[in-house]
Parts: C-alpha cells; sequence; structure tokens
C-alpha cells in the first residue's frame, strides 16, 4: 500500500476532532463508504482514506482518475448542527482547506467555481489564469438533516504523462508544478487541520464565503458558464450567499448561476 498505515493513525491521533480513519489500499469511491458509515449512524469525525479509486467521480457524475500511491482521495463525515440552507458552504470549507494544505508545500493554488482546484503548470513562471489547470477538485453529498460527506481530490506526486488522453491539457499536479514529489502525508495532516478549524468556525456561526470568494481566480474576468440550456458568455463578476455565480453580460445585465461549468480558455 502507498500509505503507511502507521503514519496516517498518527496524524488522526494529532487531531482530536477525528474519531476514526479507514485506510483502504483501493476502493471504488471513499465518498460511497463514507456515506454508507453515515448511514449505519457513524459519527461526525469519521474519514475514509484510499490509496487508489477505480470509480472516484466528480460533480455531475464525472469520473476522477486517482491512480495508486500519487493522489489524495479522501472523505470526510459531518453532522451539521447548521440548517441545510448553510450546507453550501461545506464546499467552501473544503475548498479553503485545500488551499491551505496545498500552499503549505510551496504551490500557488486557487479556486475556479463551483469546487475546482486549481494550479499553475510551473511556479517559476508568471502564467496567466486562464491557463492554470485543475489539481484537484470537491464534491458535497448531503442527505439533511442527518449528516453530508465532503470528498476532496487532490493530485500530489500524480504523473501527467500518465494521464488518460482527455486529461492531459487540463489537468494539474503539484509536484510537477514545483519540480519534486511530495509527501502525501504532509499534504493529508495540512488538509485534515485546516478542514477541522474552519468546519468549527462555521459550526459555531461563523461564515466563509469572503475568504472563499476571495480565492476564487475567475472573478473580474470574461469567462463562459456551460448549462444543461446554453452556454453563456459574460465577467464572473460576483457570487451569493449559497455560492451561487452572478455573471454580467455584454449587454449589462446580470444572471445568476446555481450550477453550471466555467472556463476561462476561450
Amino acid at each position: 500500500m502507498g500509505w503507511d498505515p502507521a503514519e496516517v493513525l498518527q496524524i488522526a491521533e494529532r487531531i482530536p476532532w477525528v474519531q476514526d480513519l479507514h485506510l483502504y489500499e483501493e476502493v471504488g469511491s471513499t465518498n460511497d463508504i463514507a456515506r454508507d458509515l453515515g448511514e449505519m449512524g457513524a459519527p461526525e469525525g469519521v474519514v475514509v482514506l484510499a490509496d487508489a479509486q477505480r470509480a472516484g467521480r466528480g460533480r455531475a457524475g464525472r469520473s476522477w482518475w486517482t491512480p495508486p500511491g500519487t493522489a489524495l482521495a479522501v472523505s470526510i463525515l459531518v453532522r451539521p448542527r447548521r440548517l441545510p440552507e448553510d450546507w453550501p458552504q461545506l464546499t467552501m470549507i473544503a475548498g479553503l482547506a485545500a488551499v491551505e494544505s496545498i500552499e503549505a508545500v510551496g504551490c500557488p493554488v486557487g479556486l475556479k467555481w463551483p469546487n475546482d482546484i486549481m494550479i499553475p503548470p510551473d511556479r517559476n513562471r508568471e502564467i496567466p489564469v486562464s491557463a492554470w489547470r485543475k489539481a484537484g477538485g470537491i464534491l458535497v453529498e448531503s442527505a439533511p438533516p442527518a449528516f453530508a460527506v465532503i470528498g476532496i481530490g487532490i493530485n500530489v506526486n500524480t504523473p501527467l504523462a500518465a494521464a488518460p488522453p482527455e486529461l492531459a491539457e487540463t489537468m494539474g499536479s503539484i509536484c510537477e508544478t514545483i519540480g519534486h514529489v511530495v509527501p502525501r502525508r504532509v499534504v493529508l495532516e495540512g488538509l485534515l487541520r485546516a478542514f477541522v478549524r474552519l468546519y468549527i468556525e462555521w459550526s459555531e456561526g461563523a461564515s466563509v464565503l469572503e475568504r472563499w470568494a476571495a480565492r476564487l481566480i475567475m472573478l473580474g474576468r470574461p469567462v463562459r458558464i456551460h448549462t444543461p440550456e446554453k452556454v453563456w458568455e459574460g465577467v464572473a463578476e460576483s457570487v451569493g450567499p449559497e455560492g451561487g455565480l452572478w455573471l454580467r453580460l455584454p449587454d449589462g445585465h446580470r444572471e445568476y448561476f446555481r450550477v453550471g461549468d466555467v472556463s476561462l480558455r476561450w
């Protein structure tokens, strides 16, 4: 197994909020396992970690490639005490935690609405954000008012040369950006520590909206938003309290999007 079980156990022991950590060599999806545990009554603070996923998935049913020994595939079970209308901020919490953990290993990072973790292909060159690559993603699956599962995938040492052809132009990997291999345990511990801190703050009534918005790399820039109905073009202007995106259209009007895919490359 790519993960050292003793090291993983030590990480969990250093973070008291973590109630239990389930480590697997390979699974279909860590989110599926965490959801099953939630339905069986597992407490908040259960974490599911896998070395590889056969059927990892992203938003809208897309697949997420997680080869063994290289990436972070983790799901966290929470039982929020806040109203369900506040639960969309769980995606924001996860995004901010991912940003903190990636910056801590020396890699520039930002977020792209609604749930993508973006990094430049080379930290030593000035590269427009339109050329940044997707190094991770967040998938929150909620079952209010009982529980939610927060899945986070991060390409830590994932080799771009081995990526499926459809990912070749858009996928990023931390080690490729900073030029050396990064211990996954460092990213994992940083991610869990940041998530726990932000989640506790949020549980006590704090909002993470402004901090999340400050990390969005597309705000103030021309974008294209793909929805099931049509493609919209305009300037990504701001976000709403539940995380939706305001788009300023060429005619001056604004449209609000709760779902959609944003493209900066056009």
